[in-house]
């Protein structure tokens, strides 16, 4: 998500803040202190996506780290630089850090820490288009997160899972996957993630042709996502509405959801699927439904 600018201006004069507290570290401070300033620096860097600035807080908030002899720390700073290293697309790169890190979290007990880590792992992995892999390390973040009750963080490793059952075309697994995180979703006060999940549950059901299931999943997803105002993923739901009614032969439902779908396509710039669209309202005008 872009920031506002006054967002914008406030994280900068932070920033700035940080480095001016920095500086008297650097002067005053032990290698640990010195770490943790540079570790703040970097998260800031990051909120401004300048990623080169945040991976070089990260490294040498390493080195005063491992001066510091602080296992914490440098599992802190070797996650950073995973972070840092996969919005460069290095995905290997970040792999190595990532896996440092989780063993260090591993050692100090850190669970979340560690789970963190391997969920990463798991999304550099799938990047790199090792599914199987990436499964397992989304399985081994999901048993730790699941020890510690954190339900936000297992719902989102679920839909995951999911996503990739759906990608290997084994949408009745895909189902149960987001069922799962549905029932968690359902307790979250965050509507963002129970939009996806409905909207994924939905197509998950059409694509087994259970399309009587899938309309409320994505009649709710719809609803959610325009109170949001994100219209991508919105026109996304009401085109498989509209193709959940279709096959169920309502056909006013259908062409209601397929009329509201056109201009939102038409405001993305999205003139391929806008034609699509106009194709199946013609249709409809040629059968008189």
């Amino acid at each position: 998500m872009s920031l506002t600018d006054s967002e914008r201006a406030h994280i900068q004069a932070a920033l700035q803040r940080q480095r001016d507290a920095l500086a008297a570290l650097r002067i005053t401070g032990s290698p640990e202190e010195i770490g943790q300033g540079l570790i703040q620096l970097a998260e800031l860097y990051g909120l401004l996506e300048d990623h080169a600035a945040s991976r070089q807080q990260y490294e040498e908030a390493l080195g005063s780290f491992q001066k510091a002899h602080s296992k914490a720390g440098q599992a802190q700073a070797l996650y950073g630089l995973g972070v840092a290293r996969a919005q460069f697309e290095d995905h290997k790169g970040s792999i190595e850090r990532m896996a440092q890190a989780a063993a260090l979290y591993n050692e100090i007990k850190d669970k979340e820490g560690e789970a963190l880590c391997r969920a990463c792992i798991g999304e550099s992995l799938r990047a790199l288009g090792h599914t199987d892999g990436a499964e397992e390390k989304y399985q081994e973040a999901l048993i730790l997160f699941r020890s510690m009750r954190n339900h936000e963080r297992v719902a989102a490793l679920l839909m995951d899972l999911g996503d990739i059952r759906m990608e290997a075309g084994d949408y009745q697994r895909a189902r149960e996957r987001f069922l799962e995180a549905l029932t968690l979703l359902e307790k979250s006060e965050e509507p963002e993630p129970r939009a996806l999940c409905q909207l994924l549950l939905g197509e998950a059901e059409g694509l087994l042709g259970n399309h009587e299931a899938a309309r409320p999943h994505l009649l709710e997803a719809v609803q959610l996502y325009g109170h949001l105002h994100e219209h991508t993923f919105e026109a996304r739901a009401r085109w498989d509405l509209g193709l959940a009614c279709y096959y169920q032969q309502d056909w006013p439902a259908a062409r209601a959801q397929f009329e509201a779908v056109l201009p939102l396509y038409e405001e993305q710039g999205r003139p391929e699927e806008a034609a699509k669209v106009r194709n199946v309202l013609a249709h409809f005008a040629a059968r008189g439904v």
